[in-house]
């Protein structure tokens, strides 16, 4: 018996090691399905944070779910700019959705941004 095992044993090595690998992947399978009654995880936040935030909500039966997009700003003219930058918008344009309110900088005109350094953004 110990001759066959010294010319096998990385045979021997390899099936045990193959049904060690099978047992643990199904425990862990078995123990899936067991998990499947557990409740997700819901994150949530006060009120007053997300109006800061100025996040749309909507209301769920579970509770309040925040969107990671925004509304379209409140418009103070035809073109919008951001304080950090030197490029300006329509107020429609996706990349508006990425100034902080905060920084917002309007212009009535195009020309009224291209004379305070500003540039055409890309929408």
């Amino acid at each position: 018996m110990q001759g066959f095992i010294d010319r096998q044993y990385k045979t021997l090595f390899v099936i045990g090691g193959g049904i060690l690998v099978s047992v643990a992947f199904y425990s862990g399978f078995l123990q899936g399905k067991q998990s499947n009654d557990v409740e997700p995880v819901t994150l949530s936040c006060k009120d007053n944070v997300l109006d800061k935030l100025s996040i749309p909500l909507e209301k769920i039966s579970s509770g309040v779910v925040a969107h990671a997009e925004s509304k379209i700003p409140e418009t103070k003219g035809k073109f919008v700019g951001s304080k950090n930058s030197t490029k300006y918008y329509a107020p429609s344009c996706a990349a508006v959705k990425r100034i902080k309110p905060e920084n917002y900088q309007w212009f009535d005109t195009a020309e009224d941004a291209t004379m305070q350094g500003y540039t055409p953004g890309k929408c």
